[in-house]
Formats: C-alpha cells, sequence, structure tokens
C-alpha cells in the first residue's frame, strides 16, 4: 500500500492491508506533527477562510497561485499557520483594481455593442432612466415658459387698462 486516501482508509482496507494501511497512517501523522512544529501550526481551508476573511474556494485560489503552501495529510489538506498569518497582517485591498481610462472606455463600447433589441427598444441598458430626466426637464422648461409668458399676459392687460 503506497498512499493513503483518507482517515477511514484503513479501517475499509482488507486485513493484510490493514497493518500497512495503518503504518502509513502513522507516518503521515509524524509528517504532520512535524509540519505543524515548522509552520506554528496547520489549518483547514475553512479555518483559513475565517481568519482571512475570505471564501473556502479563494483559500483554494490562494493555494494554487502559490500564495499559501497546500499540505495533504490523511487525504485531507491544509494551510501553513504562518503564511496565513502573514497574509491576514498585509493590509490587502479586497476587489478588483481600478482600470484606466482606456479600459473603462473600451468596457463601455462593448456593453453597448452587446445591446440586445429588447433593451435597446427603450434606449439602452439605462435608456428608461435617461428618457425620465428628459422628460423631467422639459416639464421644467414647459413651466417656466408658462410662468413667464403669463407675466407677459399681466403686464399687457395692465398696460391697456392704465
Amino acid at each position: 500500500m503506497s498512499e493513503i486516501a483518507s482517515s477511514t482508509f484503513a479501517l475499509q482496507a482488507p486485513p493484510a492491508d490493514r497493518a500497512a494501511a495503518r503504518e502509513e497512517a502513522r507516518r503521515q501523522l509524524k509528517k504532520m506533527s512535524d509540519a505543524m512544529v515548522q509552520e506554528k501550526g496547520l489549518l483547514n481551508h475553512a479555518q483559513a477562510a475565517l481568519l482571512l476573511d475570505v471564501s473556502t474556494k479563494r483559500v483554494g485560489e490562494l493555494v494554487r497561485l502559490g500564495k499559501l503552501t497546500d499540505f495533504i495529510f490523511l487525504g485531507r489538506k491544509y494551510v501553513s499557520m504562518k503564511e496565513v498569518d502573514e497574509r491576514s497582517k498585509q493590509e490587502l485591498k479586497a476587489g478588483r483594481p481600478r482600470r484606466g481610462i482606456g479600459k473603462l472606455a473600451t468596457a463601455s463600447l462593448k456593453a453597448a455593442v452587446k445591446t440586445d433589441s429588447v433593451q435597446a427598444s427603450p434606449g439602452g441598458y439605462a435608456g428608461s432612466y435617461f428618457k425620465k430626466q428628459r422628460e423631467e426637464a422639459n416639464e421644467r422648461r414647459r413651466r417656466e415658459f408658462q410662468k413667464k409668458w403669463r407675466a407677459v399676459i399681466e403686464a399687457r392687460r395692465n398696460e391697456r387698462k392704465s
């Protein structure tokens, strides 16, 4: 028996292989103990996610990117407590970095090109909003014009009476 798939694998092995599985489990526990001493502890991905305030998927991604070291013992994945602690002390900004003006303009053009016919009929992805603003501005202008017109008519009436 070369590798152990999980901690319960030794119990599921045939009687002839149980001794070898138990021995392999002891070796891996010894390696895990040594790694825990060297790395100041090992955390599973859920624990690391809580300490880093990220999702468990993000912890897996950090492992794939090489930002955290992955340890596999008895079929379970762990990360270094020392590395998690160092990473949590860094002031990392969450989210994507800001895009430059060129990339923003390109993204806007791509979004405009991807406007479908149903979306385009009211004026695009924000058409209803702009249409309402335009209508409100026209209504304000109409009210101002009516107010001025009434003032002109009232002034003419006053001139005739005098």
